[in-house]
């Protein structure tokens, strides 16, 4: 055993003081006057050339396959509004929707890995989110059922985003928040949710010059406080409003199948792959957290700046002095039985 111990400790030293035979730290900077920094020196363009492809081919490509989801996804509601459908259109369906969650969450996964996760993210905003907005959001679909300037369609305005943006691309904001999420508070390589879908949404109500005066500075007390707990619940509802699963989901369970089916040849001899896929599961931590970057993201503290709160205090302050003025007026000429 003694020289067993001799033998290790010889071979170690030996390792120790031969640099040659250790594993080279990856992390250290190489010297400039070595031939292979020279020529990792020459070979960094290539190296920059060949990343900047990859993201431009990842980017294009996702960009691609959310547009033909959105097509799609407007095409089944056609379908649905004139009532022509059946069993075979819908697994038809699935199988399409199957399909472009593969190739989406390759393409997350890969700008993901290459440090790209804001590509995806502004891809995204850009494709799927920032249209549906751009058809939605306007004055009249704001003081919709009511004068102008009093936003009383602001509440159902908020929902029917909410609801269209689920409808749409609910589970590719799933797929996003399985796969990059994390239930504590640290930051995600890919975060949709903020990213892709509130500052989109933030953007558009605070750019707009008519909607913002709306919006944040009415002139009306009432109007206001409205306008401010309409936002306010939508803001913090906005994470499981858009990371529920959907009606197809619960309906066959596609969420939760397991990959421990087995793999049978069909009659063509054709295997199907479909139950190998990943299939996406958000549990309640996730959704809190996605939710806590909600409130934490930059634009979300621009996005409250931007509520004229001294105004509005002074708006209330002055209903109040005048309802005791009334009062004490009133006091003083029929006394305190008034």
């Amino acid at each position: 055993l003694a020289g067993a111990d001799n033998n290790n400790t010889t071979s170690s030293g030996t390792a120790a003081n031969n640099p040659q035979s250790s594993l080279p730290n990856l992390r250290a900077p190489l010297p400039n006057d070595t031939d292979k920094a020279q020529f990792l020196m020459k070979l960094a363009p290539r190296i920059r050339r060949l990343e900047a492809d990859t993201v431009k081919a990842l980017t294009a490509t996702l960009e691609e396959v959310l547009g033909q989801m959105k097509s799609r996804k407007e095409d089944e509601r056609e379908h649905q509004q004139q009532q022509v459908g059946s069993s075979l259109d819908d697994a038809a369906s699935a199988e399409a929707e199957e399909r472009d969650l593969l190739m989406i969450g390759h393409c997350l996964r890969g700008l993901a890995l290459l440090g790209r996760g804001k590509e995806a993210e502004g891809a995204f905003a850009r494709v799927a989110i920032m249209p549906l907005i751009r058809s939605k959001v306007s004055m009249g679909r704001l003081d919709e059922g009511g004068a102008r300037g009093q936003c009383t369609g602001l509440s159902s305005l908020l929902d029917d985003i909410a609801i269209a943006i689920h409808g749409s691309f609910g589970s590719v904001l799933r797929l996003s928040e399985a796969t990059f999420g994390a239930a504590d508070d640290g930051p995600v390589e890919v975060d949709l949710v903020s990213a892709g879908v509130w500052a989109p949404l933030a953007t558009a109500l605070m750019a707009d010059p008519g909607i913002k005066m709306a919006l944040f500075s009415p002139g009306i007390a009432g109007i206001l406080q409205s306008n401010y707990v309409a936002l306010d619940s939508f803001l913090s509802e906005l994470a499981s409003s858009l990371l529920k699963p959907g009606v197809q989901a619960e309906g066959n369970g596609s969420e939760s199948r397991s990959s421990s089916l087995s793999l049978l040849p069909s009659a063509d001899g054709s295997v199907n792959f479909t139950p190998l896929y990943f299939h996406p599961s958000v549990s309640p931590e996730l959704v809190s957290a996605a939710q806590s970057r909600v409130h934490r993201h930059p634009l979300t503290a621009d996005f409250n700046k931007k509520w004229n709160l001294p105004i509005y205090y002074q708006l209330r302050f002055g209903e109040c002095c005048t309802r005791l003025n009334k009062a004490m007026t009133r006091v003083q000429k029929e006394g305190w039985g008034a």
